[in-house]
Formats: C-alpha cells, structure tokens, sequence
C-alpha cells in the first residue's frame, strides 16, 4: 500500500492476500485433522481424545479468519473518504465520507499490537468514529496524519510519541533489556526440564527403555541446558539508531549488560529477512562487513519492515536503489 501515491490523495489498506488466507485455512484444516483420531476412538466405544477440545475451535477459527476477514481500503482526498469493504466471495461495497459530515481527525494508537501500530479516528457528524486501517509507514505516522488531516479540512492531529518517528533525534526497537527476566527465566528451568523429563519417566515405566535413554532423556537435558545456558539471551535486545551509528544493548551469557555501536562504515548491508511463514512478519537484518549479522529485535508487517530499514539507511547515510541491498 502506498500512502503517498499522488499528492493530492492519501491510501490506507487492511486485509491479506490470497496467498496468506490460504496459508490460515490450511493451517486450519491440519489443526481439524487432530480431532479425527478421537473421533475414531469415540466410535469405537471409547473416550474422546482430549486435544479434540482445543483443536476443534481453533481449526474453526482459522478457518474463519481466512474466510471472513474482510479487505478494506480508504482512499483519502479533498472531497472526502472514500472507503471500500470486500470479504473473500462477496462484492465490493463502496461508501464516500463527505469532508464535511467529518468534525474531528486524530491519531490512534492500536491495541494489542507489537510493535505500536497507529489508524486515524475520524468522528462524524452523527457521532459516529471510524478507524482507518493502520498507517502504513510508521516512522512518519505525524506527518501522514497532518496530511490527511489538511486534505479534509482540519487543523493537524494531535502528535503522538511514536520510538520510531523519523523526527526523533534517535528511533529505538525493541525494550531495554532487562537482566530480571533472565533470572526468572533461569529460576523457571528446572520446573522446566522437569516437565520435560515426565515423557522420559512414562517411557521408561512402559518399558520403551531405548526410547527412554536414547531420545527422551538427552532431549530433556538439551532443553534444560540450553534455557538455563541462554536465559539473559531470552530477555532481549534494544536498538538505538541515531545518526551515523547504531547502539545495541542487550544481557551477555554471564548476565551483564552489554553494548554494541556500529558504525555506518562498517555495515555492508541492511535488508529484511525472509517472512515468518505463519505471521508474514519481518525482521531487519544489519549484516556487517567482518561478517556479523544483528537482526532487529522486533519484527513487522512489510511496510512497516521496508519503512524502518529505509530510516536506518538514512540515518547511517547509506544510499541504495529501492528493493536492492543496501551496502
């Protein structure tokens, strides 16, 4: 979605493509298949298998989710808002906001996203507030609402503290990194590896003695090592990038704070990793040139992944062509 696709309009989107409602519904129906087994355990006379419980309403809601979602887009322009609204089968229905049925516009920051995603409130005449979709480049999420904003009429929105704006002397991903949670974690292992070892203990009551020894047990010290080994790791890492140089902090292996500057002549390349298959998130990769690679602590929908990596990339003063690796 480009928000900035002619001068005198602005574009807003929400909605998933083909490829990710596919994606849902098939990730869906392998969760339905779980119930099967129990079905045909119940068939035969006896109790149902107790994933059926869970497995069949979240099947159900993912496939819900793939089927019911709807696409909605507004197109912002001096007459109005334009908005239009389609789900998977049905038709396009289109609805015009005049400018003038429109008494206030300010920003609003979204619930239950991570990392904070920003719509616009618009209230009407009638008292009615619409949401927009998100706004999609979130290190200018200020200046898109002052434009939609002067494009209907209205005084610009109140600006909201937003870490990633690109009028921040310094953007910052992630949350300090907090050495406490790595000793919760630490005092959470062994209550861990204990849930861990009970497979280990059933095998070994049944008399599955090689699968006991020779898969359950070492797995279960693998996990156990590994989450008390690694727990500072767990807690996080906090990017600062200000201009020239990017500050990571983070907890070290033996629980100390620790920090990393990079400079811009250092870095070889800044891109995004591919998407997390489920998500369709983002992560930004700085890969440096010794060889080393960081990945943002946080992770994005692709616009807001393209928007944070093109921040950085003028915040070092680094100048790559548009989709090419910068470097």
């Amino acid at each position: 979605m480009d928000s900035a696709a002619k001068p005198d309009e602005v574009r807003l989107r929400k909605g998933s493509s083909l490829s990710e409602r596919l994606i849902w519904a098939g990730s869906g129906a392998l969760v339905l298949l779980i119930v099967i087994p129990g079905l045909v355990n119940w068939a035969s006379g006896g109790p149902p298998l107790p994933a059926a419980f869970w497995a069949v309403p979240l099947g159900l809601f993912l496939i819900g989710v793939a089927v019911l979602e709807r696409n909605i887009a507004w197109i912002v322009t001096q007459d109005g808002i334009l908005i239009g609204e389609q789900r998977p089968f049905g038709q396009v229905r289109k609805r015009l906001i005049d400018r003038r049925d429109i008494v206030d516009v300010r920003i609003r920051k979204n619930r239950f996203s991570y990392p904070a995603g920003f719509s616009l409130a618009c209230t009407l005449v009638s008292g009615d507030v619409l949401i927009s979709p998100p706004l999609p480049d979130i290190t200018r999420v200020n200046e898109t609402s002052a434009r939609i904003a002067r494009l209907l009429g209205h005084p610009d929105a109140a600006p909201v503290d937003n870490p990633l704006d690109a009028d921040n002397a310094e953007i910052t991903l992630g949350s300090p990194a907090s050495a406490e949670v790595g000793r919760v974690i630490r005092t959470v292992a062994p209550v861990l590896a204990g849930l861990c070892a009970v497979p280990f203990f059933v095998a070994f009551w049944i008399g599955e003695w090689e699968l006991a020894l020779g898969l359950l047990l070492p797995l279960s010290l693998i996990i156990a090592t590994a989450l008390y080994r690694y727990a500072h790791r767990l807690s996080g890492a906090f990017w600062i990038i200000r201009h020239g140089e990017i500050r990571i902090e983070r907890i070290a292996l033996n629980g100390q704070p620790s920090a990393d500057t990079i400079k811009a002549d250092e870095v070889a390349e800044i891109e995004i990793d591919r998407p997390s298959t489920k998500s369709r998130t983002f992560n930004i990769r700085v890969r440096l040139r010794t060889g080393q690679t960081f990945r943002s602590p946080t992770r994005y929908d692709e616009n807001g992944a393209l928007a944070v990596r093109a921040e950085i990339i003028r915040r070092l003063n680094m100048f790559a062509d548009e989709g090419e690796p910068a470097g």
